[in-house]
């Protein structure tokens, strides 16, 4: 009796123990690529795997590279732990496997001797059936294994291991706010539960993300490539131009920054040429210009709104401070030059919108508090030190009217921008506009390879500037395009009536 009830309980063990375990991992193991690519990002996710690159801030070569050095070996390390990931993961399958048959293999071991005498006592179709049994249980941890072994060898590819490279490569760079948002809410969220709004917002976070400013560009002062740069404007002013360059290099050279670092504020009429200053100046600087508009801004515009948002979107700060890298593997700076343009407009309008607007940008324009939060991308974004406001109102008048604004317009260093002399329009129009707008009309298609101003045109372009009341460019912009445009319609006319090149035009003054 005592040998039955043995019997009973062994071979219940051994049939639903062990068969439930196999079924229950048969599906896994036996899956497609897909399926094993799921099972990969599960235990990415898991096993936080971005935590493995935690390493590489403290390691020597690191603190000691250049910032191209210190992505590059981002780069190499997240290589070689996604590498070793998809190579770690089949061996913690079968590991897990093993182990889950660990127990029965312990009891049959264990009880050996009394299986042994059970099996002979047995008949023939029992101790046949008793045969196939363990066969047919060995499949599973058989199978698995097999499986595994061919994904570690050729594991299934994932589709953002670009992603994957480009953040490890940068993630050191970032700030632990910052690493946390991308890590939790955007790479192991959709690991564990992939989809494609899911793959569509790290695509559009990270792209923006990556392209924040990681380090400060080291800036040289050289008076001649500014004064080269600003050739066009008086010489007074390109004096005081050159001034405010070497004093905001040398402010960014301070280990410790002074109080009162105020914006400059550019005042002139429209086309006298101060976003052209503020670009050139930027170049000869060596760093990049970053320009706003505040027409028609709202605090959302500026700030950005949440992802999750009916209207998602990083704000025109973030736009801008990232406008000039392509991609999320570019590299951006932070001594940049912003430049924020039309800044009266917002000033002259009473709504309760532009209120909000203009006090948003007092606070965020006082040294003491140059950053803020952008809920896009869950952090903090800090501007850049050198800030340059444009307008054509006097900043000053218009403080009278604004109290919010006094103290800062008090701080403010004035630039006024009066216009270009006729000589300056003439070296304008003929070294720049004119060579622009040829190259850009030849590179249209091969019959365009010789469009050209003529002698004729060009006089007329001479003529016009002479006569020209208009204090900016915007008015010789417009007439030299016109000319353009007429040549062109000209020209297209004469070719789709088989013509030969057409007489010189006759523009009306």
């Amino acid at each position: 009796m005592k040998f039955r009830l043995e019997k009973i309980i062994y071979i219940t063990l051994l049939l639903i123990i062990v068969p439930s375990k196999a079924s229950q991992n048969i599906a896994g193991s036996l899956g497609d690529d897909q399926q094993q690519l799921n099972y990969i990002r599960d235990y990415m996710a898991t096993h936080r795997i971005f935590d493995r690159l935690d390493f590489l801030p403290a390691r020597n070569s690191f603190r000691r590279a250049n910032i191209l050095g210190k992505i590059r070996q981002g780069e190499q390390a997240s290589k070689q732990i996604l590498w070793l990931i998809q190579r770690e993961y089949p061996l913690y399958t079968i590991n897990q496997h093993l182990m889950a048959y660990a127990v029965p293999l312990g009891l049959l071991l264990w009880n050996r001797q009394y299986l042994w005498q059970w099996f002979l006592i047995m008949n023939p179709e029992s101790k046949m059936i008793l045969t196939v049994i363990p066969a047919v249980l060995l499949i599973d941890p058989i199978s698995t294994v097999c499986s595994q072994i061919y994904y570690a060898t050729l594991p299934p590819s994932i589709p953002e291991t670009d992603l994957i490279y480009t953040y490890g490569s940068k993630k050191n760079l970032l700030d632990r706010a910052t690493q946390r948002y991308i890590e939790d809410e955007l790479f192991y969220t959709f690991w564990q539960s992939p989809s494609s709004e899911g793959i569509t917002r790290l695509h559009k976070i990270l792209d923006k993300a990556l392209r924040l400013p990681f380090y400060t560009k080291p800036l040289v002062y050289n008076k001649k490539k500014i004064t080269e740069a600003l050739k066009h404007f008086p010489d007074e002013l390109i004096d005081r131009l050159n001034r405010f360059a070497l004093a905001e290099i040398t402010f960014q050279k301070m280990d410790v920054h002074p109080q009162g670092h105020y914006p400059v504020y550019f005042q002139g009429a429209p086309g006298t040429g101060k976003s052209y200053a503020a670009k050139q100046l930027a170049q000869a600087m060596g760093t990049n210009l970053a320009i706003i508009t505040l027409d028609g801004a709202t605090i959302d515009d500026m700030t950005g709104t949440p992802f999750e948002s009916f209207d998602g979107k990083a704000g025109r700060l973030v736009d801008a401070i990232i406008a000039n890298t392509v991609s999320s593997k570019d590299i951006n700076h932070k001594n940049q030059v912003l430049f924020v343009d039309e800044f009266d407009m917002l000033l002259l309008k009473s709504d309760k919108q532009a209120e909000e607007v203009i006090g948003f940008l007092l606070k965020l324009l006082d040294p003491a508090h140059r950053s803020f939060y952008n809920p896009y991308l869950k952090t903090n974004i800090r501007l850049p030190d050198t800030v340059i406001l444009a307008g054509n109102s006097d900043i000053h008048e218009l403080s009278t009217k604004i109290p919010q604004l006094e103290a800062m317009a008090s701080r403010l260093d004035k630039v006024v921008f009066e216009g270009f002399s006729a000589e300056a329009k003439k070296d304008i129009a003929f070294e720049s506009i004119i060579p622009q707008l040829e190259e850009g009309y030849q590179s249209t298609g091969e019959n365009m390879k010789t469009f050209s101003l003529s002698d004729f045109e060009k006089a007329k372009i001479e003529a016009f500037i002479l006569q020209d009341s208009d204090p900016g460019l915007r008015s010789l912009e417009k007439y030299i395009n016109e000319i353009f445009e007429v040549k062109l319609q000209l020209l297209t006319d004469a070719q789709s009536n088989n013509e030969l090149w057409y007489k010189e035009p006759a523009l009306n003054e």
